[in-house]
């Protein structure tokens, strides 16, 4: 592999790399709050980032999931991690062991490093390799649309903080688009501070057997909760259009419905 020099990249450089190379294709807002790239020594290596390691908020930064005695501790999540197959089987646990070192001197109150594994595409062996503890499984359903292609999370069709996404997502299934399925995601942690204790839900097991795949899985919807929620969402893309903002639909091109 030669010399590698890891460090800190922009949030944007991170995010290119993720959505062109990753294997979802996709960036949520939470992520990016430390992005670590990884390079080759060299005048003209040294320019071409060949990997990165996006670490940004939990899905839910403000459960109580773990305790340490640093004021003020938390846990930050690997997000997404990348990296370019030249570089070789061992790469992974370079970036990740130097991105640990890097994340604790930029912020010592990060006490772990949470990340999970999508049982899609494998149950986590890079984490063993990299001494994270394991914590579980839990299910998690996907939506394949049939006509694009596209997989979406289940919380997609859940989470309406996005009106536009809730809207789409759940035309989509109630056109009869989506094709649920269920995969296995399985809990890493990786201790920074050596008070850090997990208190969520699971316990430390030993690191599960070798398994990847999916399964059919069946959505269930309740049209009395979900038609409130719809109508909540185009109340709120309605109040972002244009002619709220006193443009008539004639002087932009719109035609009016």
């Amino acid at each position: 592999m030669g010399v590698l020099v890891i460090r800190p990249v922009p949030k944007d450089v991170a995010r290119e790399l993720v959505i062109k190379g990753h294997y979802s294709h996709k960036w949520l807002a939470s992520f990016g709050i430390h992005n670590f790239g990884i390079f080759r020594e060299g005048a003209e290596a040294d320019e071409e980032c060949l990997g990165v390691a996006s670490f940004g908020y939990m899905k839910s930064p403000r459960a109580r999931v773990c305790e340490s005695s640093v004021p003020g501790g938390w846990m930050i999540e690997l997000n997404r991690m990348w990296l370019d197959d030249t570089l070789g089987k061992n790469a992974e646990t370079i970036l990740l062991g130097a991105s640990f070192r890097l994340l604790k001197r930029l912020d010592p109150t990060i006490v772990a490093v949470q990340s999970f594994a999508d049982g899609r595409v494998g149950c986590g062996t890079i984490y063993k390799a990299a001494n994270f503890d394991y914590y579980g499984y839990h299910w998690t359903t996907f939506l394949l649309n049939r006509r694009s292609g596209e997989v979406n999370h289940e919380q997609n069709l859940t989470n309406a903080t996005c009106a536009s996404g809730f809207m789409r997502t759940n035309a989509e299934l109630l056109a009869g688009d989506m094709v649920p399925f269920r995969a296995k995601t399985y809990r890493y942690i990786y201790p920074l501070h050596r008070s850090f204790r997990f208190i969520g839900n699971g316990k430390k097991q030993p690191f599960p057997p070798y398994e990847k795949g999916t399964e059919p899985a069946m959505w269930y919807i309740n049209p009395e909760r979900l038609r409130p929620r719809l109508i909540a969402a185009l109340d709120t893309l309605l109040e972002r259009w244009p002619h709220k903002r006193g443009a008539k639909p004639e002087e932009d091109g719109r035609k009016e419905a």
